[in-house]
């Protein structure tokens, strides 16, 4: 008899063997960062993230991967599920760029304690922050069968609170996201993350497509990072080995810029990891006066290119060297058109900046799942009025409360970034 294979689904598992050209042919269109060669890294360099995977076959050489770490005691606040509820830690730490939080509410969800959060179930990859399934097949019932059996079974493992933080708007996400809701969780708006199609014939071609006003911004980037005495090497595979503490120190100096919590540590693991595993990974390197000031890593796979670390050192270079677009945007798709690549996958941060260079922007769903169903309507207010502040702070037009939201959750606030 006929009929289509069994998907069988397991949870709590190690991550499948698979290295890096086992990842190109068999999780082709699947995000680097979810991939057994960064998570395997990722967990070498986050010992306190327990891997418990989700995985779903079918047949021969049929797989879905969704990444997941039980974190026992709170995290840094990227990880912490506490803080997409408006919870502000008390360090001061913030989860995205100059993020704001209303002090009320912050106040509301640190009455509650740890208990009701942890130990936590993040899924997707805390530091490629992405939250989605890897799959090389499809089925319509595919990420409600997934959902439907990981979330019972972390439940069960103990597990008080399922969060997805990043899940991007594409193709089989939106699935997803309707999966966790319809399993008692809620979701709701966390920014942007921004593309670039390759659809010219190459770079030139690609300029005089542009608006005036964007072309304009191209070209005064990079008179503005030659003004700034900064040259841009770019170097390739193990090349790259001898600069990768240096980029680690670039990057996390950044990233403590914008108020991102990671460590040199972090980013030297999994660039090794990257090289030692043979992945096409590129540096372009900027100098002046015989130092390297300024740091773009960015990864390869199949036909998309994903720059991934950027680093600067502004007591060098300053605040408006025009360099980060230069080394960021602008050397990447060059390169990427010569290639005959099709898309950069730029990522979030600096998202009207890239707008304004034109990249088109991807939304980003937070979703989260309490084991307590009694807390679930007051976390799923405390959820919307974050992605509410989110979203005034990237300039959109927020909805109006529904009636008893505001006594629910106290003043509004309002984040400053993304």
């Amino acid at each position: 008899m006929g009929g289509s294979p069994r998907v069988v689904i397991s949870t709590g598992q190690a991550l499948p063997d698979l290295d890096w050209s086992g990842e190109l042919d068999s999780l082709t269109d699947a995000w680097p960062y979810l991939g057994p060669t960064w998570l395997g890294a990722t967990e070498k360099v986050l010992p306190g993230a327990r891997p418990w995977h989700t995985v779903a076959t079918r047949a021969r050489g049929e797989l879905a991967l969704l990444p997941g770490y039980i974190l026992s005691t709170p995290p840094v606040v990227d990880h912490e599920p506490r803080t997409y509820l408006g919870w502000q830690a008390p360090s001061g730490e913030e989860v995205c760029c100059g993020a704001e939080t209303d002090a009320a509410r912050s106040a509301q969800v640190d009455a509650l304690g740890v208990e009701p959060f942890f130990p936590a179930l993040l899924l997707g990859s805390p530091l490629g922050y992405r939250s989605e399934v890897a799959y090389n097949f499809w089925t319509p019932t595919l990420m409600s069968s997934i959902v439907a059996k990981m979330v019972p079974a972390a439940f069960e493992a103990g597990i008080r609170c399922i969060v997805a933080p990043w899940i991007p708007d594409r193709r089989g996400n939106e699935a997803l996201v309707d999966a966790l809701d319809s399993a008692g969780g809620h979701s709701a708006f966390w920014g942007y993350e921004d593309f670039m199609s390759l659809d010219a014939a190459d770079w030139e071609g690609h300029l005089a497509a542009l608006p005036l006003k964007k072309r304009q911004r191209i070209k005064g980037d990079v008179r503005r990072a030659e003004a700034a005495g900064v040259t841009i090497r770019r170097v390739e595979g193990a090349g790259i080995r001898p600069y990768a503490a240096r980029i680690a120190e670039l990057t996390c100096l950044n990233r403590e810029k914008n108020g991102a919590g990671e460590e040199p540590g972090h980013i030297n693991g999994l660039l090794t990891a990257l090289l030692d595993d043979g992945a096409d990974v590129r540096a372009y390197l900027g100098y002046k006066d015989d130092a390297l000031v300024a740091t773009c890593v960015t990864i390869r796979k199949n036909h998309r290119l994903f720059p991934k670390w950027a680093g600067f050192d502004y007591a060098a270079i300053g605040e408006r060297s025009g360099i980060y677009f230069a080394l960021v945007l602008d050397a990447p798709v060059r390169d990427a058109y010569a290639e005959g690549l099709r898309t950069v996958e730029f990522g979030a941060g600096a998202h009207q900046a890239k707008t304004l260079r034109g990249c088109t922007p991807r939304a980003v769903t937070t979703s989260m799942l309490l084991s307590d169903p009694d807390l679930r309507p007051r976390a799923a207010g405390w959820l919307d009025a974050f992605g509410r502040s989110r979203r005034a702070a990237f300039g959109d037009a927020v909805p109006t409360p529904a009636p008893g939201a505001l006594t629910l959750l106290g003043s509004e606030g309002c984040c400053a970034g993304g």
